[in-house]
Order: structure tokens, then sequence, then C-alpha cells
């Protein structure tokens, strides 16, 4: 692990161009840390604490959560933001995806409770939640609060959803929120960056800044050869379920990735940044057309029981990738790393740029 560290720093040296470096204000005013991709996160530093607001990604003039970060043996300053210690070392982490980051950070010894544990991939992670060294907190609409008390966590991370009403009685306890709203930016990028609000809290900063930095001049590589290319192939992703076809909106991240991967996504002209369901035949109908069709699936896939359970999918021709989530860790790696799967999708989009991909989540189903 320390050698990986050692080699981010190696390459932040290197790429002195790289954007989302701290600029340099007066003491007294704060040295705001420059966001290039993220539009939902402020980050201002200052000499004994590190002020932070989320905007409401669902109204763009609102404020989610403002927080202030200090260390042992200093005070928080500001009384109207929640006060956070840092660096954290007991969090209660609701998603697997943020566990993986922390363990990539060299924090993951500070995951001290985690939520819906059944869909945790992560060997290691699955072992400390059997052997008891990591809580199983439950549901992460709603968690235990007997579990939670009994924790007692330096910090809650869950992530927010629009509605959603909070975690109800677990807000009276006083635990500090760490809302993970990194979902709900627009870029694969924008996403990304939050790597680098997620390395402060844990004392991790110059580790993610180095690791964004190498993301992002990758992902820019990639974009740029799949930009030079001619042909943009049709492209279908997921797949119906009960009924419903859950396909991603013009303003999200996952839109922008196909277009950054060389795509010409079927259903670009969807309003929303969210996932937006369509009735299977609706989507059919136009996805007929086809090149490509991207699926994930949880365990194996078959082409015949596809078309068995859902007659209408005969008709859609295109060439199948499907990922396996229950072997590939593609919801716990890309979100973080959109290199890597944007570099998988134009190894398949693509073949003639001759990409050979490093991390393969999707592979070509048998007809």
């Amino acid at each position: 692990m320390k050698s990986r560290f050692l080699i981010y720093v190696f390459l932040l040296l290197l790429l002195p161009g790289c954007s989302g470096q701290q600029s340099g204000g007066v003491a007294e005013a704060g040295d705001s840390l420059q966001f290039s991709y993220a539009k939902n996160l402020t980050v201002v530093s200052f000499p004994d604490h590190i002020e932070v607001t989320l905007r409401n990604p669902w109204n763009g003039a609102g404020t989610l959560a403002r927080y202030c970060l200090y260390e042992a043996g200093q005070e928080p300053h500001r009384t109207d933001m929640t006060p956070v210690r840092i660096p954290l070392q007991n969090a209660a982490v609701f998603g697997s995806v943020h566990c993986a980051l922390l363990s990539e950070l060299g924090a993951g010894d500070a995951v001290g409770g985690i939520c819906d544990a059944e869909f945790i991939n992560q060997p290691e992670l699955k072992k400390d939640i059997a052997e008891g060294r990591v809580a199983n907190l439950g549901n992460s609409i709603q968690p235990s609060l007997e579990q939670v008390i009994n924790l007692n966590p330096d910090a809650l991370l869950p992530s927010p959803f629009e509605n959603s009403g909070g975690l109800g009685r677990i807000e009276s306890l006083g635990i500090p929120i760490i809302w993970c709203a990194d979902y709900m930016e627009n870029s694969p990028l924008g996403r990304a960056e939050w790597i680098r609000f997620y390395g402060r809290l844990f004392g991790r900063g110059r580790e993610a800044d180095s690791i964004f930095c190498c993301v992002e001049h990758r992902y820019k590589q990639l974009r740029d050869l799949a930009e030079s290319t001619k042909t943009r192939p049709r492209l279908l992703p997921e797949m119906p379920w009960s009924g419903q076809w859950t396909l991603p909106g013009s303003g999200s991240g996952s839109t922008r990735l196909y277009e950054d991967a060389g795509a010409n996504y079927l259903f670009a002209d969807l309003e929303g940044s969210g996932g937006i369901p369509l009735s299977t035949e609706k989507v059919v109908d136009r996805g007929i057309n086809a090149d490509v069709w991207l699926i994930k699936h949880h365990g194996p896939l078959d082409r015949k029981q596809m078309n068995a359970d859902t007659p209408l999918l005969a008709n859609i021709r295109a060439k199948i990738w499907w990922c396996d989530t229950s072997k590939k860790f593609i919801y716990e790696e890309t979100p973080f790393h959109p290199e890597r799967l944007l570099e998988d999708l134009i190894s398949i989009l693509h073949p003639e740029l001759e990409i050979e991909a490093e991390h393969h989540y999707f592979e070509m189903l048998k007809q």
C-alpha cells in the first residue's frame, strides 16, 4: 500500500498542470480548494480548521450541510456548522463504494461499521464483518439504532436521497452526519473529485489529491482518443426489471461517460439527472437499432432465458456485453475511478483503437 502512495505522489509531481490545486488566498479569508468538476462541494482551509459546504443537489440555491473540520487539540470555530473532529477513526460507512475508497486511501481501519453487509463483495471487509471487527449496522435506509449506539462512531457517512426523511431517531444521537452526495454530480470526474474531500476527513488529503490527479490525467487521455474516432456506435444500456427499464437521463454522469467513450447513446435526450423509468416497449422500439447492449447483472446471464422472460427482448439484435456484478467490482471501483470504466467501454465500442483495458468489467455474451 505504501508503494502505491509513493507512486501517486510521484505522478502528482510530474503533472503540475493537474487541476484542483489549492489557491493561494489570504490566511484570514482561507484557502479555497479548487474543484474543477465537482459542483456540489466547497472546501476552504484555515490554519486551524477546514470549512466544508455541501450544496443541495435537488435545490441549486440551497445547502445540504456545512461542516467545520478540526483536529485534536483544536476547537471548532464555527457554531453555525456541524463540528467534525478529524481524522475520523471509527466511522459508520453506509456504502460499499466508500469502504473501497477508504481502503485505497489506506484508511480502511477507520471503518467501524457498515450497512447492507449482504451486498459487500470485498473479501477482507466481509471477513472483518463475519469476525466482528466491523459492526453490521443493518439496512442503510433504517440502520439499527442499537448497533449504532453500541459502535459509538465519530461520524456517520450515509448517502442522501431526496425527500427521504433523514435517518430518524439516529439523528438525535448527536453524531456528525457526513452526507455522501457524490453520486449526484453530473460528470464522472465530478464524482471522482469528491475523493479529495473524503481524504481530508480521514487524514489522507495528500494521497487523495495524488490519486485524483492520476484519475483525471488518464480519463482526459482516453476521452481525447475516443473523440478522434469517426464512428459512434449506437449504445443501449441496462435491462428491464419488473416491467420497467431505468435509463440515465441527459444530465447524469453515466450519459457523460457514454459520450466520452465515443458512443451514440440512444436515449441521450431523456431529461433528468438520475435514472428515468421507461416501459420495456418504449425502450425496445428505439433500442432495436442498437449496435452494443451493455448489461450489469448479478450472476450468470442467459440470452435465451432473457427472451423467454421478456419476449420483446428478442427483437434487439445488438451484441451484448455484460458485467457479472457478483464477480466484478464495478460498483465499488468505478465511481472514483471512472477512467477504468471509460477504458473498458472504449475497448468495446472502438476496437479499431486497439486499447487493451487493464480492468475488464464487461465481456461479450455468447448468443
